[in-house]
């Protein structure tokens, strides 16, 4: 009997896990902006990046993040800086530190952090000028590192 008790209790875990994340029939369809998840404020992003010619842009879950961004324009066409979307993930205010890595066709062209102080759950537009604006014309694409 030990053995359908774990049964019924993996699906009743199962169940809850689903319901938490709000994973159900029903839920978890892309579309409207929808992330997927009923808070809309899992998806996190350690790996966003974006090119020169796109505004869209991947997100990734990191966990335990204090924020998350998304690129909405890279450096390039004599433009040096990134202009990022920044939101929240707390219910208190903090300084959180958003790291940018401008990349080329040879790797790391540039690196920049920029401190930002987010109210809770607050949502910003975020400048991230170039360190090194000479090197503008070899910017390709800027990647989000992990935002502290």
């Amino acid at each position: 009997m030990v053995a359908g008790r774990r049964i019924r209790f993996s699906a009743a875990l199962a169940v809850v896990v689903l319901s938490l994340t709000g994973f159900s029939s029903g839920h978890g369809k892309h579309g409207s902006g929808g992330h997927g998840c009923s808070s809309g404020k899992s998806h996190s992003s350690s790996n966003d990046s974006n090119s020169n010619s796109s505004s869209g842009s991947s997100k990734n879950k990191q966990s335990g993040a204090p924020a998350h961004a998304t690129v909405v324009s890279c450096a390039g066409s004599g433009r040096p800086l990134a202009e990022l979307q920044v939101t929240s993930d707390l219910d208190t205010e903090r300084n959180v530190d958003v790291p940018v890595t401008f990349e080329g066709k040879a790797g790391t062209v540039d690196q920049m952090t920029v401190r930002v102080t987010l109210k809770p759950r607050e949502t910003r537009k975020v400048p991230v000028p170039m360190a090194n604006p000479g090197k503008v014309g070899d910017v390709q694409r800027c990647q989000v590192g992990k935002i502290t």
